[in-house]
């Protein structure tokens, strides 16, 4: 590329220094010259503009069932500030605009880039009714990443499935009238989501006898690989987005999985102290409440004592944060035990007094945590801790205003005593963010980021509502996602930035998890599959600078406490996210991507690189290169005409 700029810069400052009467002239000339070139190279180095074209199937409803319908979606990616931007005509369901956010997000992810650098641009011009977004998901992924990479798309390819964030594809529907819209289009192949390959269709037979008319509802079996072939064209499941790109475009993107141990010593040596120190209070306000605790509490102090005793057990085996939990947990046991029994204890005249002093006291503890957080701000503490104590401290002062709301003594004696502990623990939290070294981040970025991944998880969560609705998924993440993304607006208007983020980051998570496990009985597999990617992302962490605290302790907890499978992949999937944050506030990465070409069945892939690892194709100069040519074809002309 340096070669092609000046080798004919070269030939213009020879001719100019024969004809032009001025030296000045020629020196202004040249420099002029040399900065248009070089403008246009640089250009050319960042992201590319290059549009991507793929063709996406779609049924629309008619009097007579489904009818499918092929139409064109245009991608093109810029450098930017991570927005996506989605131009359609006539209709297209909301959740199209969901589903190109959620495409850009996982094209990002598999390639490495940062999404906030770049701009997307989806534009889809159909004549057909309304289309929608899901089954669209895959098909624009794909076509993402290609223009990210610059890569060329094979046309006679048609894909439907949804994309989930974890690059599986989803199933859809349809898939039978997508076909045939497919073969009629010139296709040559057709993936579908794995699964998929026999569909069951509802017949309507309407039978009329005079006056009575009846409609029938009959079953039918298609074999989607059979119903291609009498069209000639070929059916493929494809389970992992990496398949379909391959398909595509002849490239493989490797799924490479880091390995090595989640518990690091420097870990350790941070979580040990406190572990210990919340193992002492925890006997302490056992024998405090067993002094005072009223007759009814004697079962729940004995399973206190077991408790205190698998704390210690987690303690001895080093998960040091399992241990920190249960003690957590144990402490709020006690403490409302302790605080009902002397209300219990006193008049009913006196009731009202007591609990408001025990809201005082709890006011007391909420002021001198947030003092800590300030405190470990100043002394660049790390974000992961200042986070998840600020979190933690939103928490407390949402269970204060329910107490004080509560008409009911024992509701909000419960309800203080949590706020009480939870208050504490956003103490403990920013001490643990100052015993590492913390990067020093601009109070600007945390702020931009803070806002970023707001209108993020609100992006994915009113997707993932709106999916959940469609197929009768489960509610739950769903409800969960509301209160964090909730906990994270009230952050953003108070200021506590940090928070905000990784209350975003597990309202994105919980609303990715709702996704992924739409039609998944078996959770296995997905659970083993998340751990592993939680790693992954905790060691590229680590390698690049970060000690991602908190992506720990996520991680142990969905290991050692967590019971249930959708709770540990929820877990695992905030470990992976966070750990990908910290990382990405280092501003660096642990090992550089790289390409291999495949050979697909259907073409010779020789024409698109060399076998073996393949870089990104250069973009094409233009723009700025476009200009630099024309001054340098008129510079050369006015010269030869002065001759």
């Amino acid at each position: 590329m340096v070669r092609q700029v000046l080798c004919p810069l070269q030939e213009i400052i020879i001719l100019m220094e024969k004809k032009c009467p001025s030296p000045i002239s020629v020196r202004i000339l040249t420099l002029l010259i040399l900065i248009i070139m070089i403008s246009s190279f640089a250009h050319a180095q960042s992201a590319s503009a290059a549009q991507v074209s793929i063709p996406l199937p779609a049924v629309y409803a008619t009097s007579e069932g489904e009818v499918g319908v092929l139409t064109d979606l245009t991608v093109w990616v810029t450098n930017g500030t991570g927005h996506v931007f989605v131009d359609t005509a006539p209709f297209t369901q909301v959740d199209m605009q969901g589903s190109a956010r959620l495409s850009s997000m996982v094209a990002c992810d598999i390639t490495g880039i940062n999404p906030e650098t770049r701009d997307f641009f989806y534009v889809l011009h159909t004549d057909s009714p309304v289309i929608g977004g899901p089954s669209a998901g895959a098909a624009m992924t794909v076509a993402t990443v290609a223009a990210l990479m610059n890569w060329t798309i094979d046309q006679g390819v048609v894909m439907t499935g949804m994309i989930n964030p974890d690059c599986s594809i989803g199933a859809v529907g349809g898939i039978s009238a997508k076909l045939n819209a497919s073969a009629k289009k010139g296709a040559h192949s057709f993936l579908i989501p794995a699964g998929q390959g026999n569909v069951t269709l509802t017949e309507h037979i309407i039978a009329q006898n005079g006056s009575l008319v009846t409609v029938k509802e009959n079953s039918v079996t298609i074999d989607i690989f059979a119903l291609g072939e009498t069209q000639d064209i070929r059916v493929m499941e494809i389970e992992d987005l990496r398949d379909a790109i391959l398909i595509y475009t002849g490239y493989e993107i490797p799924n490479v999985l880091l390995t090595g141990e989640v518990q690091t010593t420097s870990y350790m040596d941070a979580m040990q102290p406190l572990a210990a120190t919340l193992l002492d209070e925890s006997r302490t306000q056992y024998n405090d409440t067993e002094v005072v605790a009223d007759t009814e509490f004697i079962d729940a102090l004995e399973s206190q004592v077991l408790a205190i005793k698998d704390a210690q057990a987690d303690y001895d085996a080093k998960n040091y944060y399992a241990s920190m939990s249960r003690s957590f947990n144990t402490m709020i046991n006690l403490r409302h035990i302790r605080w009902y029994s002397e209300c219990l204890a006193l008049d009913e005249g006196n009731l009202d007094e007591y609990i408001a002093d025990r809201i005082e006291q709890v006011e007391n503890e909420i002021s001198d945590a947030e003092l800590a957080i300030n405190k470990a701000k100043s002394e660049n503490g790390v974000l992961e801790g200042i986070g998840a104590a600020e979190s933690r401290l939103s928490i407390a002062r949402e269970k204060l205003a329910d107490a004080e709301q509560t008409k009911h003594a024992g509701d909000a004696i419960e309800l203080l005593a949590f706020s009480m502990e939870r208050a504490r623990s956003a103490q403990w939290w920013a001490t643990l963010s100052c015993a590492g070294s913390g990067q020093r981040i601009s109070n600007d970025l945390i702020r931009d980021r803070a806002g970023r991944y707001y209108s993020q998880a609100a992006s994915m969560l009113a997707y993932a509502d709106a999916l959940i609705s469609e197929t009768g998924g489960c509610k739950t993440q769903i409800m969960s996602a509301k209160k964090d993304l909730s906990r994270a607006r009230n952050e953003l208007h108070a200021g506590h930035y940090a928070g905000a983020i990784y209350d975003s980051l597990h309202a994105m998570v919980q609303a990715n998890t709702a996704i992924e496990l739409i039609g998944i009985e078996d959770l296995d597999e997905k659970t083993n599959n998340s751990e592993k990617d939680a790693i992954s992302a905790i060691i590229s962490a680590r390698e690049s600078g970060a000690e991602p605290i908190l992506a720990v302790s996520a991680y142990e907890h969905a290991k050692i406490l967590e019971p249930s499978q959708m709770g540990k992949i929820v877990d695992y999937g905030y470990a992976t996210m966070v750990a990908r944050t910290a990382q990405s506030f280092t501003g660096k990465k642990n090992t550089s991507m790289t390409y291999t070409t495949g050979v697909p069945w259907y073409a010779d892939n020789n024409a698109r690189c060399s076998r073996g690892k393949c870089t990104a194709q250069m973009p094409a100069l233009r723009g700025w290169g476009a200009l630099a040519a024309i001054t340098a074809v008129y510079l050369v002309r006015r010269l030869r005409w002065h001759r």
